[in-house]
């Protein structure tokens, strides 16, 4: 009986130690992810700031749709004729000029 009541001791006594270990990492732990919620809502504060920044140097880009008629009946040639693709082929060569020539234009005007 003594020995187990030493033995009974002992355990105690390493309870309490990992019981104030796990009090102590358990404190780390809430701290750390504090520290990691105010850097993320810090960065993405930074983040929407140099956005907004960004965005107010950057042209916006207007496109328009070029060739979109044979686009059309290119598609629609691809998916009447799924075993047969080389008959879509004059189409597709019409449509590609198409593109290359709204191309050419392009970087005459703009280039």
């Amino acid at each position: 009986p003594a020995e187990l009541d030493a033995w009974a001791k002992q355990l105690e006594r390493k309870e309490r130690e990992l019981a104030t270990i796990s009090a102590f990492y358990k404190e780390q732990l809430e701290t750390l992810e504090k520290k990691n919620l105010d850097n993320y809502k810090q960065t993405t504060e930074q983040y929407a700031q140099a956005q907004t920044k960004a965005e107010s140097h950057i042209r916006p880009r207007h496109t328009t749709a070029i060739c979109t008629e044979l686009q059309g009946q290119v598609f629609k040639c691809y998916r009447d004729n799924p075993q047969q693709t080389l008959a879509c082929s004059s189409l597709a060569r019409q449509y590609m000029n198409c593109i290359q020539q709204a191309k050419q234009g392009s970087s005459v005007n703009h280039g």
